[in-house]
């Protein structure tokens, strides 16, 4: 969480700056296995540079997602329906840190907030939250095993 506050609060051309060279390499693999040459102020190096930000939404939120079943199964193990509880409570608990994370970029200058990005982000948690309920269980089953 405090690496996406990090992330939020950068100003957008410091936020550009960090994104552009991803994209760049995005970039160049195209070009090297077509024959399709993209020019910096085409349509589509902007379109590759907004996908390679999104796809940063996405995998912050993953990360997040991911690290959030544990301590929430933790916490609920054991209850009635506590497996879908951890599921439901860590993309709760994601989603509403998404929508306070755009409404924070509000304030941030050449940001906004937007709700396609709480979209992005809320299905890059429940990506990470269903990673992190696998391991969780396999990890389960594994120590149950040994014992």
């Amino acid at each position: 969480m405090v690496i996406i506050f990090y992330f939020s609060s950068m100003v957008a051309d410091d936020s550009s700056n960090t994104s552009i060279p991803i994209a760049e390499v995005v970039i160049q693999k195209i070009e090297q296995f077509t024959d399709i040459s993209i020019g910096i102020d085409s349509e589509a190096y902007n379109l590759i540079h907004h996908c390679v930000r999104k796809a940063g939404h996405f995998l912050e939120y993953m990360a997040l997602g991911c690290t959030l079943v544990l301590p929430f199964a933790f916490i609920l193990e054991g209850k009635v329906y506590y497996k879908l509880k951890i599921i439901l409570y860590s993309e709760l608990f994601a989603a509403l840190y998404a929508c306070t994370d755009e409404f924070h970029q509000i304030f941030v200058d050449g940001r906004d907030g937007n709700l396609k990005d709480v979209g992005i982000d809320s299905l890059g948690a429940l990506t990470g939250i269903c990673a992190g309920f696998i391991f969780w269980r396999t990890g389960k089953k594994i120590i149950h095993k040994t014992r």
